[in-house]
């Protein structure tokens, strides 16, 4: 449990002073709806008391930033979003977390911090993601990341790509594209030869956004050689974005391939080439 002399006295100004109205919520509701166990219900009380504001709220909702459940962690989060004068002290605790906490502390802290979007939780996600802690712990980092979607969380995606947990590269892959302002890919082209099929079927398509040229050459080995369908399906469709006339020849080859869907994707791609 979070430790509340600091955050009982922002909530207690606050309260002295709001004006919001609780739109029917109420702290209690909220506690039964965690005694219910009902992830759905939890979500439904702690957004209906989007405007409410009580010192046994703020603990109550607190705890529920340590619940085993995202959707949980995440709603919490957003209660606090509507406050900032809170959300901005929580995350102070939150960033002391992803410094010194333990995986599922980091997990939780990453959750909030990405939630709220709080740019100035970057440092400490970015020391957080070199301690060594559980995939879980770093997923939540790179999904924050992604949330932030700042050209200064790359670093921190490219520490990820290299993770040896391919759920966490995958992640990293997928945060990379979706960063505000990204104008380089060349992380995620090592990527297309990865190990694993789904981080090659990821980089497939973050390059094939990206249009990225630089690329060809890999894709087409991959549309035409690679194992898994996915992977040469997303490598169809990634020729086909760049538009490179150099890869009709990989793309002919897919037209045939044994799989329906990249057969499909193929002969779209070959229509998209100049």
């Amino acid at each position: 449990m979070k430790t509340m002399s600091k955050l009982l006295a922002v909530a207690l100004t606050l309260v002295a002073t709001s004006a919001f109205a609780g739109k029917g919520g109420s702290n209690a509701k909220i506690v039964a709806a965690i005694q219910s166990g009902s992830t759905d219900a939890i979500i439904a009380e702690v957004e209906r008391a989007e405007g409410l504001m009580c010192s046994e709220c703020v603990q109550t909702v607190t705890n529920l930033t340590e619940d085993n459940r995202f959707a949980v962690r995440e709603v919490a989060a957003w209660w606090f979003a509507k406050r900032p004068g809170l959300a901005k002290v929580m995350s102070e605790q939150m960033k002391g977390e992803l410094v010194s906490g333990d995986s599922i502390h980091v997990r939780n802290a990453a959750d909030f911090v990405g939630a709220i979007v709080d740019y100035t939780a970057l440092p400490s996600l970015r020391q957080a993601m070199t301690r060594g802690l559980n995939s879980d712990a770093k997923l939540a980092i790179v999904h924050a990341v992604g949330y932030l979607a700042h050209v200064d969380g790359n670093g921190i995606l490219v520490t990820a790509m290299g993770d040896a947990d391919p759920q966490v590269r995958v992640a990293a892959i997928n945060a990379w594209r979706d960063v505000l302002g990204q104008m380089s890919v060349t992380p995620v082209e090592s990527k297309l030869t990865d190990a694993d099929a789904k981080v090659r079927a990821a980089a497939a398509t973050v390059v094939g956004a990206y249009a990225d040229r630089n690329a060809v050459s890999t894709l087409e080995q991959l549309v035409v050689t690679d194992k898994d369908p996915f992977v040469r399906r997303n490598a169809a469709w990634a020729l086909g974005q760049i538009g490179s006339r150099d890869a009709a020849g990989a793309l002919l080859t897919a037209v045939n391939d044994k799989s329906g869907l990249v057969r499909l994707v193929a002969k779209a791609s070959l229509a998209q080439l100049k």
